[in-house]
């Protein structure tokens, strides 16, 4: 017994061996019976091989049902002889199907969705970083003494925080700075560098 998967196309070879004839010289098909009807599938006949397509049936026959059994067989034929080398019986199998349908009127209970929590860690991946809070250290503040030990770079670098971005100007302002102060130690060029940040723009 073979069989049939109702909404595929199933492929059927046969072995076969054949003497005295070509196999140009024979057709043939899978023939079987289904509501008083007979239908034919043309078949490929090769030297050692004989194939057929058997289309899905639930498109050529929309009311066959799951279990249904048919006799089917395989005639070959030529101008003089006609062979029935093979039958057998076919079952039609369906694919079990489960359907889900909401019981109860509109009126009724509502749908719910649960939801389960997750993992602190996962949020943090999901969600968008915490704000970072900045405190002031007053420590940190510069004090007459800690000024004195300034450096070129904490200079430049106070130009930045300030608001004098370009590295040119930052060069013109130190220079000048340096040129005016009375010491060349850093803390009197520094104070010359904060007086001309200071002064009003024209």
């Amino acid at each position: 017994m073979l069989y049939l998967d109702i909404n595929e196309e199933k492929t059927l070879t046969f072995e076969v061996e054949i003497n005295g004839v070509g196999c140009d010289e024979m057709c043939g098909s899978v023939r079987f019976q289904y509501e008083d009807m007979e239908y034919g599938f043309p078949v490929v006949i090769d030297e050692s091989k004989i194939t057929t397509v058997i289309k899905p049936l639930n498109k050529l026959f929309p009311t066959m049902k799951n279990g249904t059994v048919f006799e089917a067989r395989l005639d070959l034929s030529t101008e003089t002889y006609y062979f029935s080398p093979w039958q057998d019986e076919i079952t039609v199998q369906a694919p079990v199907s489960v359907e889900a349908k909401l019981s109860g009127s509109p009126g009724g209970k509502k749908v719910g969705v649960k939801a389960t929590v997750i993992s602190e860690e996962k949020v943090t991946k999901t969600s968008s970083p915490p704000k970072k809070v900045i405190k002031e250290d007053k420590s940190d503040k510069w004090s007459k003494e800690k000024l004195k030990n300034i450096t070129t770079q904490q200079i430049f670098e106070f130009m930045e925080r300030a608001g004098t971005k370009n590295k040119k100007i930052q060069k013109v302002i130190f220079e000048s700075a340096q040129a005016n102060a009375k010491s060349a130690d850093n803390y009197t060029i520094f104070t010359n560098v904060v007086k001309a940040l200071k002064k009003p723009k024209k």
